[in-house]
């Protein structure tokens, strides 16, 4: 075999190799927030008092983004960032519409949060949560702090 032939076979047999190797899950990956999560949000001093049913949807993408579903139909689906502070700690900003009864648009609603993953990176806990509520001038009108605690959801083949 020539040497530019034996090159080539090694690199695409090195690029093969690597594309087919088995990728652990996310939850393999200690320190990892990307994925989707089942988040329950409790209320403190400012927040109103909210249902036991409410909680939220969210899911942290690799790239640092975040969407976030809340189970309160006066509050459209959020859109945020992420970022890593240091170890399993990270730093959460999530934006989302806030309308009335009839759908008219009323403001916005800022949560920002600090959250530490748990050594298992399946789940993960948040003391720091502020919930800020803005007109739709951008008026600051309201606050409240509050607490999360989010579960990883998980493949669950069928049997």
């Amino acid at each position: 075999m020539k040497p530019k032939t034996s090159l080539l076979v090694c690199i695409l047999t090195g690029v093969a190799l690597t594309v087919m190797a088995p990728r652990s899950g996310f939850a393999d990956e200690q320190g990892r927030i990307e994925g989707a999560w089942v988040i329950s949000i409790t209320g403190g001093a400012g927040t109103p008092t909210l249902p036991s049913w409410y909680q939220a949807l969210a899911t942290f993408t690799h790239e640092g983004g975040l969407i976030e579903t809340i189970t309160d139909p006066s509050i459209g689906t959020g859109h945020g960032r992420w970022t890593k502070i240091h170890g399993r700690e990270f730093a959460v900003t999530t934006l989302l519409f806030r309308f009335d009864a009839t759908g008219d648009f009323l403001g916005t609603l800022k949560a920002r949060a600090t959250i530490v993953l748990d050594k298992t990176g399946n789940e993960f806990t948040s003391d720091e949560y502020l919930f800020e509520f803005f007109d739709r001038n951008g008026t600051l009108l309201t606050s409240g702090v509050g607490k999360a605690h989010g579960t990883r959801i998980v493949v669950q083949p069928l049997p």
